[in-house]
């Protein structure tokens, strides 16, 4: 059996409720803030007021039909920059096995680093 007597007072034990009372002021504040909060957001979401503007010029692109002379300029035109964006360069006709590199110049690599002096000179040679 145990002894009651000799049991400690309780850690929170608050008779006159003054915690309580100084917690229920705190959420007092707290909700009349939030509420003056939400007021201001909505009478300032509300008003009237004019947005600045951004003078941003109207786009103007006129559509219609194309006549044939303009679809072949069209096509001519889409053709070259096509070519244009190759880097001006043909394709060749022949197979890729047909064709003669440059053998007789053989092979030549270069490259650079910033931390060695002398590489640079090795790269533009």
């Amino acid at each position: 059996m145990r002894d009651h007597s000799k049991m400690a007072k309780q850690v929170f034990y608050d008779p006159l409720q003054a915690r309580w009372k100084r917690i229920r002021r705190l959420v007092d504040a707290a909700a009349i803030t939030f509420t003056l909060l939400v007021i201001f957001f909505v009478y300032s979401a509300l008003r009237n007021e004019p947005l600045p503007d951004l003078s941003l010029g109207a786009e103007k692109r006129p559509y219609h039909a194309l006549k044939e002379k303009e679809k072949e300029k069209a096509r001519e035109k889409r053709r070259l920059a096509t070519v244009a964006r190759a880097g001006h360069r043909s394709r060749p006709r022949k197979a890729p096995s047909q064709i003669k590199l440059n053998s007789e110049e053989g092979e030549r690599a270069a490259f650079y680093v910033s931390w060695d002096a002398a590489s640079f000179s090795s790269l533009r040679e």
